[in-house]
């Protein structure tokens, strides 16, 4: 009895934790939001001059997609997807300490574009981009894209807080905040790099069982019509 309300405690801690962390960082998570959605109005209203460039971004997902349809097995899908979307999430945030934040800023936009760019091409092939994207990417996006915002966000941060921890070698008055930040920042990464397993694992399991029933059904016909304009 007395373990099942330390185990509630310690949840309710947790999440706590996790908010405040949130609250914290609103600022760069309204910026990783912003970097994506100028990056979809971007592939959507310049398709066609970005579509090389497109299209050579996404011969890596193309391939990862091959991949899982040849298999055609829902725990596969889940593995592949699940794990590519870790690794670039961790990256993100990795990354962004040695490249001041440009990295995942990058990333995010480049998403972004190619998200938008699927939009526009699948109306330019008679669909509706509110279906496909209601149907196609909404029921896992929301967790995924979530945990991907929150990941390049505080990838980007972490660049900041590197930027001034090294800017601080050189002003002696700004060194010891710096290094407070980043140490705070350090503390609070397995819970961050905790939460965006969890959403990805989660969306994982959207995508690979009820995302392509979603899709079968409500747009099946049309999907394969964008699938002759890409190739």
């Amino acid at each position: 009895m007395k373990r099942g309300f330390a185990e509630r405690g310690t949840s309710k801690q947790m999440f706590r934790r996790l908010g405040g962390i949130i609250r914290e960082n609103k600022r760069y998570i309204l910026i990783g939001f912003s970097l994506m959605l100028i990056g979809m109005i971007i592939g959507y209203l310049n398709a066609e001059e970005i579509r090389k460039l497109a299209q050579q971004m996404m011969q890596s997902i193309q391939k990862i997609a091959r991949e899982i349809s040849g298999k055609d097995n829902p725990a596969y899908t889940f593995w592949v997807i699940f794990k590519n979307n870790v690794l670039a999430a961790c990256s993100m945030m990795g990354l962004g300490i040695f490249f001041f934040g440009i990295y995942p800023a990058l990333g995010l936009l480049t998403n972004g574009i190619l998200l938008g760019f699927l939009l526009k091409l699948y109306a330019t092939s008679g669909g509706s981009p509110i279906k496909l994207f209601l149907a196609g990417i909404l029921p896992h996006g929301i967790l995924e894209l979530s945990a991907i915002i929150f990941a390049a966000s505080i990838g980007i941060k972490l660049g900041v807080l590197m930027y001034e921890w090294l800017m601080g070698l050189f002003v002696p008055g700004r060194r010891a905040a710096a290094r407070s930040k980043f140490s705070s920042m350090l503390k609070d990464l397995p819970l961050i790099v905790g939460t965006v397993v969890v959403l990805l694992f989660l969306a994982a399991i959207v995508e690979s069982t009820i995302t392509p029933l979603l899709i079968k059904s409500v747009i099946g016909q049309e999907m394969n019509m964008m699938k002759n304009i890409m190739k």
